[in-house]
């Protein structure tokens, strides 16, 4: 064998090893933007023996009807109906908005918010349709919180769950960038700034999922 053959495969062993020694965990969506949060937020927690894999690995897979009437209900169906499935230790969350002046509303129904305006799981649609609802509502009455229910699940339904919670209010135009999903109507007043405004880093740090996922960080820490 050439010497700069077996140089080559000298330098691949480790990184193969490594590999191995990696524990994998699936995070039950098919969402990138989310993925890749969570993976931000992981890696900030020090978990990178952990490798996070999403639903994109199992294409053929029919996700559960998400019927909970609460987010934590909801992360539960989801992460056990995939753990099952794919035989592996499973993150699931689910995520949304409740304004107080809307009673609580998108709640569970936000990525659908606007499916009665025939636009189903479209950010852009949901964000106007928020905006839509609010149009006659003072901005002292515009509170408003991000919720983020996760879970972890066994292949043998042994199941735990955390929520995370940010403050904030809707405000009447968009800002920012960055982010996906509401983040550019909502407003952290401590900030100054939406949301879609924020560094990734302080994102992840602050908002209702970068709670959720260190909770979760620290129960696999604790496993």
């Amino acid at each position: 064998m050439p010497a700069a053959q077996t140089q080559a495969l000298s330098q691949d062993k480790p990184l193969r090893q490594e590999k191995q020694r990696q524990k994998k965990l699936l995070v039950a969506t098919a969402n990138a933007h989310k993925l890749q949060e969570i993976r931000d937020i992981f890696a900030t927690c020090g978990m990178n023996h952990w490798l996070l894999i999403g639903l994109d690995h199992y294409p053929h897979y029919v996700p559960p009807l998400e019927n909970g009437a609460t987010f934590a209900e909801n992360a539960l169906i989801k992460a056990t109906a995939a753990a099952r499935m794919s035989g592996l230790l499973t993150l699931a969350d689910d995520s949304g908005l409740m304004v107080d002046a809307l009673a609580g509303a998108p709640g569970v129904h936000s990525a659908r918010y606007a499916a009665d305006w025939g636009a189903d799981h479209d950010d852009a649609a949901n964000r106007k349709k928020l905006l839509a609802a609010l149009a006659q509502t003072a901005d002292e009455q515009r509170g408003a919180a991000f919720i983020c229910a996760a879970a972890l699940a066994t292949p043998a339904a042994e199941t735990a769950s955390v929520e995370g919670r940010c403050e904030g209010r809707i405000i009447r135009e968009e800002r920012g960038e960055g982010g996906f999903g509401y983040d550019s109507l909502f407003f952290l007043p401590g900030l100054g700034q939406t949301m879609a405004e924020l560094s990734a880093a302080v994102k992840n740090e602050l908002s209702h999922r970068g709670q959720a996922m260190r909770q979760i960080a620290a129960l696999l820490t604790r496993a």
